[in-house]
């Protein structure tokens, strides 16, 4: 049995391409273990970095499409700001752009400027004169 263990340590060594009289067994499946380990650990490192580089690209997608959605978002909005009526007098998609502006809230965003002292002054003497 003796003789089998060491036989088939030199058809072992002649695998490995090492000297089965220069190298003992236990520095042989030492070095092999050590070699396991750090094959394991290369494979965790891998497996690790392609999860992080797979989450930074699905971010940057991410970022990507948000960004893509705030400029349409700010184009709306714009648009709906505008009433795009032609220059030859015909009036269509007028009722599709205020209903549009309505639904989008840009109706309600626009500030009023405040009216002029005089105007309310000369509405009112306009109605007294009109009553009198």
């Amino acid at each position: 049995m003796h003789g089998n263990m060491e036989k088939q340590y030199e058809d072992l060594g002649k695998y490995f391409v090492f000297d089965p009289k220069k190298m003992s067994p236990e520095e042989l499946f030492g070095d092999l273990n050590n070699f396991k380990n750090m094959f394991q650990q290369a494979v965790i490192e891998n497996q690790k970095r392609k999860e992080a580089e797979e989450k930074m690209r699905r971010a940057k997608l991410a970022k990507e499409k948000a960004e893509k959605e705030k400029e349409e978002r700010q184009k709306k909005m714009s648009a709906g700001h505008t009433l795009n009526i032609n220059d030859d007098g015909d009036e269509t998609g007028i009722m599709d752009g205020l209903l549009e502006a309505l639904q989008s809230g840009a109706a309600f965003k626009r500030k009023r400027a405040p009216r002029q002292a005089d105007s309310v002054l000369s509405l009112s003497q306009l109605i007294l004169d009109t009553c009198s």
